[in-house]
């Protein structure tokens, strides 16, 4: 009797330490709408910045930065998602428009998830749940989730946001995408 509840308790430790593996995938779902706000609201205001620093006055009704989040599913690798732009139109070749801008003088701004690549097209952030354990109905005690900003070396990611010329292409320059957004 002794050894048969033994091993249901070293069989229910596995499933402890299984659950707290596949948390890292998990803590973001629900959260997806929160996370995408908190990365555009984020943007939005280094946006805002860039353009304060270089002297040229936006027009803040015409700035629009649009994202989609992506859950990266593939259970062998870093659990991650990947926000892609998603405010229409295409910069480079493959990366998609992730916000417009327009000056007051009228000039016309993209912005795209690229360091100037033609592939890239994606801002990936490492998924990270971490816990101090369960309590014994078996729910998670103090769960947080982040994301952190990582180059998975698929080759479309990017830790920048490449801001240009809508009309003539110019490169004006590079944001760095957020290093972390905590979710909770």
């Amino acid at each position: 009797m002794l050894l048969r509840i033994l091993i249901l308790l070293l069989l229910l430790s596995g499933s402890t330490f299984a659950a707290s593996v596949s948390s890292s995938y998990t803590c973001v779902q629900g959260h997806e709408q929160e996370a995408t706000t908190k990365l555009q609201a984020s943007i939005t205001e280094a946006l805002t910045n860039f353009f304060k620093v270089r002297n040229i006055e936006i027009n803040n009704s015409a700035l629009h930065f649009n994202v989609t989040l992506t859950a990266q599913t593939n259970i062998d690798g870093t659990p991650h998602v990947g926000f892609t732009g998603n405010t229409g139109g295409a910069g480079l070749s493959g990366s998609a428009t992730a916000g417009t801008i327009a000056a007051k003088d009228g000039t016309k701004f993209n912005v795209l998830f690229s360091s100037g690549s033609d592939n890239q097209d994606m801002g990936e952030y490492r998924i990270v749940g971490t816990q101090s354990g369960f309590d014994r109905e078996g729910n998670p005690i103090n769960r947080h989730c982040q994301l952190n900003l990582f180059d998975s070396g698929d080759g479309e990611a990017t830790k920048t946001l490449l801001v240009l010329n809508a009309g003539s292409g110019h490169i004006l320059g590079l944001i760095p995408l957020p290093a972390q957004i905590p979710l909770y």
